[in-house]
């Protein structure tokens, strides 16, 4: 059975992505097991006293929240169940996914450490870039619809915008979405703008010939783009923004990737990242 992995530190954030994750889970009849890795960092208001307590008293607390939110867990045949490990936090997650073979990583964007709220989380931004499956983000103040009903696709100019597809596809057949189609272009070079054209009506075609519908497509250009993006989300409603990540295996290779971190950061939605192999 698939099996969808909810990192836990007790903050808001990863409460908010608990309820989410659970709702995926019912939607794709896969288990969902909860990841609490221990570890010496600050903890949400009220759970402060967990950084003094031994391992068993930290599994009570799981099993509270197991108990609390068993009713909304309806897979047939499936198991809701925790994991308790120690270690650096990002790794322990990535280890933890790659160990359950899970289809989907769900999580707040940052979590009890102390970053601020307009700032991705460390752990989130190193499990981002390195996970083995799509990771799903989420902030307590996004607004969306658990159906994911509407989709955001950004289409740029390299070919792993294209790669993350398939994926895309397989999510709208499962919820039922239609597709937004974003065309991002950086550059004035008109070949470029003809190399996007094309690549937006190639994964249009892609999409509609899997009995998806492509509600819009649209183009935005300029040195603003993120900016333009985000703004042409926040129009259409989406319910989830997708993007293509290509992991390196290094944090410091990969944290200047601006728009990841613009996008995590300012969406007003979700922003599911799919895992691209360079």
């Amino acid at each position: 059975m698939k099996k969808i992995i909810v990192p836990l530190d007790f903050s808001e954030t990863s409460l908010c992505a608990l309820k989410t994750g659970i709702s995926i889970a019912n939607k794709l009849s896969a288990e969902l097991r909860i990841i609490y890795v221990g570890n010496k960092e600050k903890l949400a208001k009220g759970f402060e006293i967990l950084g003094n307590k031994e391992t068993s008293e930290v599994q009570q607390l799981l099993d509270n929240l197991l108990l609390e939110n068993r009713q909304s867990y309806y897979v047939k045949g499936g198991k809701m169940d925790y994991k308790i490990r120690t270690g650096i936090v990002a790794d322990e997650i990535i280890g933890q996914a790659k160990y359950d073979d899970a289809v989907m990583i769900v999580m707040g964007s940052h979590g009890v450490s102390g970053i601020t709220k307009s700032w991705i989380g460390g752990n989130a931004y190193r499990v981002i870039c390195n996970a083995p499956c799509p990771v799903l983000v989420i902030r307590p103040d996004m607004v969306y619809d658990s159906n994911f009903s509407r989709i955001a696709v950004p289409i740029e100019i390299g070919k792993a915008s294209r790669y993350k597809v398939p994926v895309v596809g397989g999510i709208c057949k499962l919820f039922g979405s239609k597709a937004t189609l974003i065309g991002i272009r950086r550059s004035g070079i008109a070949s470029i703008l003809t190399r996007i054209t094309s690549s937006i009506s190639q994964v249009e075609k892609y999409l509609t010939s899997y009995g998806i519908e492509v509600e819009k497509t649209t183009l935005i250009s300029g040195s603003n783009a993120n900016e333009q993006f985000l703004e042409a989300v926040q129009c259409m409603d989406a319910d989830m923004v997708t993007l293509d990540v290509t992991s390196v295996g290094s944090f410091f290779l990969t944290r200047f990737q601006s728009f990841l971190i613009s996008l995590v950061n300012n969406s007003k939605c979700p922003v599911l990242a799919i895992p691209i192999k360079a």
